[in-house]
């Protein structure tokens, strides 16, 4: 019970910046607002926008308060306004299936992607973590051959959680390691497989490219697993995260979403704009 209380601690003081920002400046960004609709509305926008919420989620947003009673608006309700923003959020969010369940008789293998920098190698090490506390056979493939330190970085963590990882050199074929790490996992009866990818401006065609033929080496060389794709962002890229999100979509079949960086950031509401607009868990 105390683990559980202390994560839960640590989670809400990382979160902690955009909770300030989203929530409990909501009254203060109130202070100056009079009983005027219109005046209210824009100061709802104001703080929608400094959230990193989006142009077009805050309108719709505003259209859902635009509903309230005319009441609200004159005795300025700040703790009324603060639940119709929380139900708002909650509703632009749909129920999801669990894309963490695994198949426990099929080989499982999760792919990071993203653009340099989002983190997407420590994210590996924390999921390779969690699935080897909870039972899991785990193998981690190195693919981020071309960052230097990348590879040393990833083993460095697999010593150190104790998890196998497949052996590689700097600037090898990507494609042809991730061939060599799942038949090496096939032969080791794993049962999970986690692919460290290099980081790449989704800008860059060739580069995406390259990932679409990672995907088709897994797809051949394991037909009968089961493939997640899994973009990271960095939360303080901001509206930047939304492009990142359309082109990888495009480009591989994504399956979830993990947003890492939140701790440093006051602008969340990226996680909101990718939700709505493209569904992704």
């Amino acid at each position: 019970m105390i683990v559980i209380n202390n994560i839960f601690i640590n989670l809400k003081q990382g979160l902690k910046k955009t909770r300030d920002n989203l929530i409990d400046k909501f009254d203060m960004i109130f202070s100056d607002a009079s009983g005027n609709k219109d005046e209210v509305l824009e100061k709802i926008e104001e703080l929608l926008i400094l959230s990193d919420i989006g142009p077009r989620i805050t309108n719709d947003i505003l259209k859902e308060f635009n509903k309230m009673n005319l009441h609200n608006y004159k005795i300025n309700n700040f703790e009324n306004f603060k639940n119709k923003l929380k139900d708002i959020l909650i509703m632009m969010i749909p129920e999801q299936e669990d894309t963490w369940e695994l198949e426990k008789d099929r080989l499982n293998i999760i792919m990071a992607v993203g653009v340099n920098g989002t983190g997407k190698t420590s994210f590996i090490g924390k999921l390779a973590n969690y699935f080897k506390n909870t039972g899991e056979r785990v193998l981690l493939i190195p693919a981020d051959t071309y960052r230097a330190g990348a590879i040393k970085q990833l083993i460095l963590m697999a010593n150190r959680i104790n998890v196998e990882y497949l052996n590689t050199t700097e600037n090898a074929d990507p494609a042809s390691v991730v061939f060599d790490g799942i038949k090496s996992a096939i032969a080791k009866n794993k049962n999970i497989v986690l692919v460290d990818t290099a980081g790449r401006l989704h800008t860059h065609h060739n580069l995406m490219k390259e990932l679409e033929k990672i995907k088709r080496i897994i797809e051949k060389t394991a037909p009968d697993a089961v493939l997640k794709t899994i973009l990271v962002i960095d939360a303080t890229t901001g509206q930047n995260g939304l492009s990142q999100a359309y082109s990888f979509k495009d480009s591989l079949d994504i399956t979830s979403l993990s947003l890492t960086k939140l701790d440093g950031t006051a602008k969340g509401g990226i996680a909101f704009t990718i939700q709505k607009e493209l569904n992704i868990p």
